[in-house]
């Protein structure tokens, strides 16, 4: 959800700063659209499972594990697009965070009190509507890829992997380089700044 939340935000910052978001659909991607469509309907399924299906099933961990593989490959076949180094970085750190601890993402019960001081959960059951495992911080392999950075937004507050703020910097980065560079390719090949009264140049303004 923070992921999702932090895209939108990218995108109206970019609206704002006047970037050229449609020039984003003219880059070259790998893979076609069934490789697409099989891991948007992977995650679609994760996000079902997440939702409503309790417990700690093999077959919810064989999905989970799937739609993260899924989305790693796609990546991979996509390397040249910007942000996709720190876009499989963050999926595999989370990949591997999760492969530790049972395929699912661990979180302490501070953090998770933190996120929601309202609910009370057993150590080692999953946390309701998500894909966290609740593990004390000795129980958990790889602790510093877990959920251990704390977020407080104005409407709620949540916790996240270095993965997932690795995502947010490959979304980043896919948003707005990959908006300047069509925006370098249609201008001519000698780029002028502003010159302001005084003589001096002008600084350029990202996206504008």
């Amino acid at each position: 959800m923070i992921i999702a939340e932090a895209v939108i935000f990218l995108i109206v910052v970019a609206v704002l700063l006047r970037c050229n978001l449609g020039a984003l659909a003219q880059l070259r991607f790998r893979g076609g659209w069934r490789f697409a469509l099989l891991a948007a309907g992977l995650f679609a399924a994760q996000a079902l499972i997440i939702l409503y299906a309790p417990g700690q099933s093999a077959f919810q961990v064989a999905t989970l594990m799937l739609s993260q593989g899924a989305l790693l490959g796609l990546v991979i076949l996509n390397y040249h697009v910007p942000g996709a180094a720190l876009f499989s970085l963050g999926i595999v750190f989370n990949l591997a965070v999760m492969l530790a601890n049972g395929g699912w993402m661990p979180i302490t019960p501070e953090m998770y009190h933190f996120v929601h001081p309202e609910r009370v959960i057993e150590v080692g059951s999953r946390a309701p509507d998500s894909k966290g495992i609740i593990l004390p911080r000795d129980q958990t392999n790889l602790w510093v890829l877990s959920d251990i950075v704390p977020i407080t937004l104005p409407w709620r507050r949540t916790a996240v992997s270095i993965g997932d703020l690795l995502l947010i910097a490959g979304a980043a980065q896919f948003i707005f380089q990959g908006a300047a560079k069509r925006r370098v390719a249609k201008t001519s090949p000698v780029a002028v700044s502003p010159v302001s009264p005084d003589g001096s140049r002008a600084p350029s303004r990202a996206c504008e």
